[in-house]
């Protein structure tokens, strides 16, 4: 009888769960599970601003060349003029400007005869010639004579070759010796119109004015002017030959 009841009340307890659980569920219990809209991140893509650096060609540079006209040497003989106590000043401002002065003594590299030099230049070189003179006297010649001497009297055209002997010299007395000096002055002139100027050379000596050398040339700005001379001179006045000094007269 026991068993019986037990198996009735197990039987009534089944029932009433399985009813609990098969009935609507109350609101309150109802829990709806709602999930938010998850929001895709919406990715930017990131564009990169790359600076493209175009390596142009390197731009040379050159320094333009000034070209300046140069007027080839046109000797005019310069002449020799009297020499005052004292050397003109240069005062006017459109004077050429000394460009460069050059003076090189002992242009052969060994001494001329006497009896040659005399033969060279017939008349030029008397015995009242030189610096050591009571009044010196000196005299100059183009540089077209003294190629011309050059070729003349040397056996390969040069300065430093062997002479060719006038047959008039030969056994002669060798001095008095001699040699040259070659004075070259380069000018750049200034001014704007063409003027003629007188452009002489001053000799000096033992501190003092010797000789004076002239020349009249027309100069203008940008054109150049090269004077070329050469001295003759005894071996033994060389050394006494100092400076050369330019001056300028405007005409």
């Amino acid at each position: 009888m026991k068993k019986i009841f037990l198996s009735l009340v197990f039987l009534l307890l089944g029932i009433i769960l399985a009813a609990g659980c098969t009935g609507p569920a109350s609101p309150t219990a109802m829990v709806t599970d709602t999930k938010a809209p998850v929001s895709t991140p919406v990715i930017t893509p990131v564009v990169e601003s790359i600076t493209t650096r175009v390596t142009e060609p390197a731009t040379t540079l050159r320094e333009t060349e000034s070209i300046q006209t140069v007027t080839p040497v046109q000797y005019e003989t310069l002449h020799p003029v009297e020499v005052t106590s004292t050397v003109p000043t240069r005062v006017a401002s459109d004077n050429p400007y000394l460009e460069n002065l050059n003076i090189r003594k002992r242009t052969f590299d060994y001494p001329l005869p006497n009896c040659f030099m005399q033969t060279a230049f017939p008349g030029l070189l008397k015995d009242t010639y030189g610096i050591k003179q009571v009044v010196p006297n000196l005299a100059v010649i183009s540089e077209d004579e003294y190629l011309t001497f050059i070729r003349k009297y040397t056996d390969d055209n040069s300065e430093s070759s062997e002479l060719k002997t006038p047959s008039a010299c030969l056994g002669s007395a060798a001095e008095p010796t001699w040699n040259f000096i070659e004075v070259r002055v380069i000018l750049d002139p200034t001014n704007v119109h063409p003027t003629d100027y007188t452009i002489t050379e001053n000799i000096w000596s033992d501190g003092k004015v010797v000789v004076k050398f002239a020349t009249t040339r027309s100069m203008v700005i940008d054109e150049q002017i090269t004077l070329l001379s050469y001295i003759p001179i005894r071996s033994d006045e060389v050394d006494l030959f100092d400076v050369v000094e330019v001056t300028y007269t405007r005409l």
